[in-house]
């Protein structure tokens, strides 16, 4: 029955993903306690920051593996522990369990990109992330790269749809900063299974991949502008909540970047989702029925 595909971490997007690939694939789930995993996905139970509890549980032929951990805390030794510590012990005991996969597939993030001045970054932008969680990411990425096997780093930048919905909550109760001219990056959550499913296809049916895509949609949009619309949305007036500051007369927005998606397009992808407009505008629908 098709490949044999491990999903390293079941949050939201591992879940759904697994779920998408049940019906062709053989497809394992690995978290920490896999017993409420549905009957379609073969649980294992394993921490992948404890080695040990990794021995001898990985299924003896595996073709796939999407390695998409959320890291519970927002710290500099939890990144450590999850995304680099996590990534070598797993990879350690797929080489100890003389296991050949086809491709690794790693879920990273656009925070790898420090630009802070708007411009438009890619692939091919050099990336010196000054944040630990930055830095992180992109330790692990390499990681992967220096693997026995091929791997694919897949950098999401903003996760937005399902239940999160903290933007819209935040301009429901006017806490949103409405002023900032920063650039933000969104993908949403359909879309970041969809890119990952499309991406297996292609590797499955022996198309070319490449070492790394940017996952954004296709319209990185200013803070202000994209709290202004949501509001106009929820029929709420929005008013400013605090000053931007302001250095030597100008807006400065930190980490403002607008990801380019174009080899993710040309690999052929095709968006649910292909800005703000269409993903914040089912939620809104979808969340608030009645005007506000």
């Amino acid at each position: 029955m098709g490949n044999n595909i491990l999903i390293v971490g079941c949050g939201s997007i591992g879940l759904r993903l697994a779920m998408s690939l049940k019906d062709q694939h053989k497809v394992y789930g690995l978290k920490r306690n896999a017993e409420g995993l549905p009957a379609d996905i073969t649980g294992i139970s394993a921490d992948v920051t404890r080695p040990s509890s990794l021995r001898g549980k990985l299924p003896n032929k595996l073709d796939y593996i999407v390695y998409c951990l959320t890291a519970s805390e927002f710290n500099d030794k939890t990144y450590q522990e999850i995304y680099v510590n996590g990534l070598k012990n797993l990879i350690s005991e797929i080489n100890h369990s003389s296991l050949s996969p086809k491709r690794l597939f790693f879920v990273s993030s656009s925070s790898v990109y420090p630009q802070d001045d708007d411009q438009w970054v890619n692939e091919e932008t050099p990336v010196t992330p000054t944040r630990f969680s930055g830095q992180r990411l992109l330790e692990a990425e390499q990681l992967a790269l220096s693997c026995k096997f091929p791997a694919s780093n897949i950098r999401f930048s903003g996760i937005y749809g399902g239940s999160r919905t903290r933007l819209l909550e935040q301009v429901r109760s006017g806490k949103a900063n409405s002023e900032s001219p920063a650039y933000t990056n969104r993908v949403h959550e359909d879309d970041c299974v969809l890119i990952l499913k499309h991406l297996i296809e292609k590797d499955v049916n022996a198309e070319v991949l490449e070492d790394c895509y940017l996952a954004s949609d296709s319209e990185p949009v200013q803070m202000n502008e994209l709290i202004a619309w949501i509001g106009k949305q929820i029929e709420r007036s929005i008013t400013p909540k605090e000053e931007s500051k302001t250095i030597g007369g100008k807006k400065r927005s930190a980490g403002s970047k607008r990801c380019c998606n174009k080899r993710l397009l040309d690999s052929g992808y095709q968006f649910k989702y292909p800005s703000f407009r269409e993903g914040y505008g089912e939620m809104i629908k979808r969340i608030y029925t009645q005007p506000l």
